[in-house]
C-alpha cells in the first residue's frame, strides 16, 4: 500500500474513533484528533466529508 492509499484508510479509521469519543463525551480527546484529522487531510490533499457531530 503507498503512503496515499495508508492515509485514506488511516483517515476513515480516524473519523470512526472520533465519533466513537465523543458519544463517550471525552470531548477533549476529540477535539486533539479532529486536529489531527485536519492535519492529516491537508497535508494528504484528503476530502473532509462533512461531520455529523457537534
Amino acid at each position: 500500500m503507498n503512503k496515499d492509499e495508508t492515509a485514506k484508510s488511516l483517515l476513515a479509521e480516524l473519523e470512526a474513533r472520533l465519533v466513537d469519543m465523543e458519544a463517550l463525551g471525552a470531548l477533549v480527546a476529540a477535539a486533539h484528533l479532529e486536529t489531527a484529522i485536519v492535519s492529516l487531510c491537508r497535508e494528504f490533499n484528503l476530502p473532509r466529508e462533512a461531520s455529523n457531530t457537534d
